[in-house]
């Protein structure tokens, strides 16, 4: 029995394991979906069925403890599915009675209702749910199925508890390494506070709206005397203020347009394929709402504010990046140095 459990546990926990180490290797976007963690978790089950524990009233499969672990993190239908796949290996390929089975299915589907309502998935909890769920499922068995004497429950529910315990403490491990290193990732590309791509973002995607567009509108929009609100007010208000910018900012970015946070109090709009009309009249229409807005400071107070556009526009079969970028920084200085609180382009021909 000793060695069974050692298999049990060495299965769990390689599987898990290998299921993080693929996610720094393959597409996020997939490995990161309910499928994929589902397909991990019904193949841990299945191989389960491979090394149950041998007992002297027979071999009892821990087949249930990947599957409780993906309940706990996924949803109804994912866990139900996962639960029919290894209903086939567990009655097709291994020729088991399907009555054991039933027992469990109609025990899983209690778990899988329950789960939405535990506040938090700990390792306390999830240990005192296999207990239960274990001694449940045993009872069950031992009335109608199975010779499973008291001596052997106790055992398996020491055992059972041991794996679940141990390989709920690695995921949760891993998968908090994983977060820390996919934020670490993101933070590259992503200003923190606004959660808006950032300068590398931008430049990055300024370069391939070259390769596959037409023409390309860059507004660089900054809001004006931003300092002051620093000085007479504090940081956080300063932060305050630009986050509510950004909100206002994104309902502003057309479809197929994107928003970034360049620095400080500037943001910059990228839209493709825009005509030159179209661009400088979404920079009036922003200028226009950011000064008629109010924007909240604390709970209490609010403040005006308003904001200089620089308007950048080229064909981009006859420019670079640069001149988009020049011409739209030139036209903000303009703004700034006429007296803020206004649109400024360069007019095409």
């Amino acid at each position: 029995m000793f060695v069974d459990f050692l298999l049990n546990i060495a299965l769990i926990i390689s599987g898990i394991y290998l299921f993080y180490r693929i996610q720094f290797f393959e597409e996020k976007k997939i490995v990161e979906t309910g499928l994929f963690q589902s397909l991990l978790m019904t193949t841990l089950s299945i191989l389960s069925l491979l090394v149950p524990i041998s007992t002297l009233q027979g071999e009892f499969a821990l087949f249930f403890i990947p599957l409780l672990i993906l309940a706990a993190y996924n949803t109804f239908y994912y866990g139900l599915l996962s639960a029919a796949v290894v209903f086939f290996f567990y009655h097709f390929i291994f020729d088991h009675s399907i009555a054991p089975y039933v027992v469990f299915i109609v025990l899983y589907m209690l778990f899988l209702m329950i789960v939405p309502f535990m506040r938090k998935i700990t390792h306390t909890n999830l240990v005192v749910t296999n207990i239960i769920f274990s001694s449940l499922y045993m009872i069950i068995l031992n009335q109608f199925f199975y010779n499973i004497s008291l001596m052997t429950g106790i055992i398996l529910l020491v055992v059972t508890s041991l794996i679940i315990f141990v390989a709920h403490m690695m995921y949760e491990d891993i998968n908090a390494i994983y977060k820390l290193n996919k934020r670490i990732d993101d933070d590259e590309f992503i200003d923190h506070l606004t959660q808006l791509g950032n300068v590398k973002s931008l430049d990055k995607l300024v370069d391939d709206h070259f390769e596959n567009d037409d023409s390309l509108s860059l507004l660089l929009i900054d809001i004006d005397s931003f300092k002051s609100y620093n000085d007479k007010h504090s940081y956080d208000s300063g932060d305050k203020i630009i986050s509510q910018m950004a909100s206002l900012l994104k309902n502003y970015v057309p479809t197929g347009g994107h928003l970034f946070r360049n620095s400080g109090e500037e943001f910059a709009m990228v839209i493709p394929n825009l005509s030159f009309d179209k661009t400088v009249r979404l920079g009036e229409a922003i200028r226009n709402s950011v000064e008629f807005s109010k924007f909240h400071i604390n709970e209490i107070d609010t403040v005006d504010a308003t904001v200089s556009i620089g308007v950048g526009y080229k064909n981009t079969a006859g420019a670079t990046k640069r001149d988009l970028l020049k011409e739209a920084e030139g036209a903000l200085f303009e703004a700034k140095k006429l007296g803020q609180n206004r649109v400024m382009f360069a007019p095409i021909g």
